[in-house]
Formats: C-alpha cells, sequence, structure tokens
C-alpha cells in the first residue's frame, strides 16, 4: 500500500497526451490547443467606429462650445460592412453605425446622444478629440502576433478567435477514448427488477457520467460477470480498442477478484495495487503498452471518490491540460467532526460560501456503500491520517467537487 501522494506522483509521471489531430473549430470546444495560433491578419482590419454616431475631422471640431454649436452636412449613412470611397471635406460630416469603416480623412466620432440633426445638417455642440471613439487598424492584433499559446484550453472565446483570424480547423490534443468494465454477478441494469441477492448497477450510469462531463468518450463493455477468462478476454478487448480502461469491482483479494491476476497474466505493469485512502483502498493502477488501467472499488461511494481522486487528473493530463489538478484551497469547519485515525481520508461535505471564504457541514454517513452520500456534498475535505477530531472554527484543506 502507497501513500495519495506516491500514487499521485507515479501517476502523474506515467501520462502523457496520446497525439494529436486537426479538428473544425466547432468540434473542439474544452479540448487543449496543441499549436500556436499566430495572426494571419491585422485585426481590425481598417479603421472603424466604436459606437453609432457621426464621423468628422477633428480639426473642424475646434472652438465648439455649447454656446457657439457648429452645423455639419451630412453627406450620408456608412453601415458596418460598407466602404466609403469619397473623402470627407471640411463642414463636412458622415452617420456612422458601430464598426463601420471610418471614411478617409475622417479621425473621430461624435456620439449620435450629443448632437441634433436638423434635415440634412447636424450641430455639434463640443469640441471633438481624434481617434475619439476609432478602433484603430491593427490596435488589437497585427500579423504575426501569438494570439492564443499552445496548451490553452478551447473554450467559445477561443473559438470566436480562430474564426475571426480564419482558422477553419485547429491541431489539439487527440482526446483518449475510456473503455468502461464494470464486475459483479450481483448486478442487473437499471431497467430490471431486483432480484434476490441483486442490485442495479449505478457504477456504470455514474462514472460514464463522469468521464463525459470531462468532455471525452466512453466505450461502455458492460457488466461482466466474476468468472476469470470472459473477464481477460473483455480487458485484452478493451485495452486494444480504448486508450484508458477502467473496471469497477473485483479490485479486492476475494476468490472472485481477478483483475490483478489478469493483468500480470497478460504482462501489463502494475504501478500500484492499493493505496492508503479512505475510502478506495483497493484502486490499482497499470501500464500496458502505453494504454493505462486502473480497477476501482465496487463500492459506489468509492469508485466515485477515487475516480475523482486519481482518474480524473490522469484524463486532464492526457487531454493536455497545464492544470490538470483540482484546486485545493482553505476550508473553516462549520461544525465539529469525528473521524477515524488511520489513512488519509476524504470526507464529503457541503461547502457553503461566506465573505469569501468555504465553511464545511457534515452531511452524514461517509460508508462506501453509500451513494447518496455524495449526492449530498459539494465538496471533500482532505483529512491527515492522524486526526482524529476537528473543531467548529478549524480551518482544514479541502476542495469543489464535480462541475
Amino acid at each position: 500500500m502507497i501513500s495519495v501522494s506516491d500514487a499521485l506522483r507515479i501517476i502523474s509521471e506515467e501520462a502523457k497526451p496520446i497525439g494529436k489531430e486537426k479538428r473544425e473549430i466547432l468540434l473542439c470546444n474544452g479540448l487543449v490547443l496543441a499549436e500556436d495560433i499566430l495572426s494571419k491578419d491585422s485585426l481590425p482590419p481598417f479603421d472603424k467606429s466604436a459606437m453609432d454616431g457621426y464621423a468628422v475631422r477633428s480639426s473642424d471640431t475646434k472652438s465648439i462650445t455649447a454656446e457657439d454649436p457648429r452645423g455639419f452636412k451630412v453627406k450620408g449613412v456608412i453601415k458596418a460592412g460598407q466602404w466609403c470611397t469619397e473623402s470627407i471635406k471640411r463642414g463636412e460630416a458622415y452617420k456612422i453605425m458601430t464598426g463601420a469603416p471610418i471614411p478617409i480623412e475622417a479621425d473621430c466620432v461624435i456620439e449620435v446622444e450629443k448632437v441634433k440633426t436638423e434635415g440634412d445638417i447636424v450641430y455639434l455642440y463640443n469640441e471633438v478629440k481624434k481617434d475619439n471613439h476609432v478602433i484603430k487598424f491593427g490596435e488589437e492584433i497585427q500579423p504575426g502576433d501569438m494570439v492564443v499559446k499552445k496548451g490553452t484550453e478551447i473554450r467559445p472565446a477561443e473559438i470566436g478567435i480562430f474564426a475571426s483570424l480564419g482558422y477553419k480547423t485547429v491541431e489539439i490534443y487527440k482526446p483518449p477514448v475510456v473503455g468502461l468494465i464494470i464486475t459483479g454477478d450481483e448486478l442487473v441494469d437499471i431497467d430490471k427488477n431486483i432480484g434476490k441477492g441483486k442490485i442495479r448497477n449505478s457504477n456504470e450510469y455514474a462514472i460514464t457520467s463522469m468521464i463525459r462531463s470531462l468532455g471525452l468518450e466512453v466505450a461502455s463493455f458492460g457488466i461482466v460477470k466474476d468468472e476469470k477468462d470472459v473477464l481477460k478476454k473483455v480487458i485484452e478487448e478493451a485495452l486494444e480498442k480504448t486508450d484508458i480502461v477502467i473496471t469497477s469491482g473485483g479490485a479486492s483479494a476475494g476468490d472472485y477478484d481477478f483483475v490483478e491476476t489478469i493483468l500480470k497474466e497478460i504482462g501489463a505493469d502494475i504501478k500500484f495495487d492499493s493505496v492508503a485512502i479512505k475510502p478506495g483502498k483497493p484502486i490499482s493502477f497499470a501500464v500496458f503498452k502505453g494504454k493505462f488501467f486502473f480497477s476501482l472499488p465496487g463500492n459506489p461511494l468509492s469508485a466515485i471518490s477515487t475516480f475523482e481522486q486519481f482518474i480524473e487528473p490522469v484524463c486532464n493530463k492526457v487531454l493536455g491540460k497545464n492544470e490538470y489538478m483540482k484546486e485545493e484551497f482553505s476550508v473553516i469547519l462549520g461544525e465539529d467532526f469525528k473521524v477515524r485515525k488511520g489513512r488519509l481520508k476524504l470526507l464529503y461535505v457541503k461547502l457553503v460560501k461566506k465573505d469569501d471564504k468555504y465553511y464545511a457541514y457534515n452531511i452524514g454517513s461517509q460508508s462506501s456503500n453509500k451513494l447518496t452520500t455524495i449526492s449530498k456534498a459539494n465538496g471533500v475535505l482532505i483529512v491527515p491520517e492522524d486526526y482524529t477530531e476537528m473543531k467548529a472554527g478549524e480551518t482544514i484543506q479541502g476542495r469543489l467537487i464535480f462541475k
């Protein structure tokens, strides 16, 4: 049995992106950019108006005051997408819309709210400075500028930038396909009635949801009976077809827990087979021909907890994310907590934010077979091995869970 920190270190050293591929930008949301994006153009590609108003020459507005307004002849209207080919002359103005190109010789815009119009004459009541409400050519981006760096997680904003620069496709770190195997003779699918000694297969649905929340594809191999030859065949198939394989159940040392034996038989490199953590001690991690294999406990809370603690960081790192671990922060205990001395404990709690500080409150039983426990929680406390009591007002490390 190894420590949590050693387990995370081992996983981190092994995990790496599995490759790169080009994708259309609308298929890249949540993925990670694998190339630097440089600008091909200047943005904006021309001087343009920052608002609706009137384009004039700033030199024509000298000495204008509210007591001594000045009229300008409106030569026309310039809408966004139009281009004015005529130069503006002394005493002239163009009505201009937000985003429209500034006419030749004009160098400022006055807001429509600050003028009055009579027919084709617009009256200005104050002097206007050069470049007022003008977005200058190349002000935002110049050709060759680094716009989005490799390693950036792609959001709608980045997709908009790619489009504005003319990138129809970009190179991303290839997202892994995760194979999921659920073991146990006691399991039936969720649309079946519960018979004697049977329970419904909740882990497949909970873990699938967690995988998909990371933006990854799941290949489910369904429920596999506790028969060694059958399970071995499915594990080999999953390792062939997917990049990360997860089993739930069969990870302990019982007579029908075959996962570790199978991994040894196929020649997998088992990095560890138990971790000093509660819940989730019987988690194992192995590497086989560049593929990652995790065997999670079958108890629902343990399965979800170990996925969130160990597998989510691996998936994030394989996706190419620089920040692949969830942020930990200080949490103030809102009430007393009692825990058993021993392994590092993940204590699921309700976190309430008050005045930019998080306070933790008990949600009841932490038994590893109770899925309802984690449904009440939005956070977890990371309790060191030697803690037995924690008093209200004390501070401990914690983090938010799920998305």
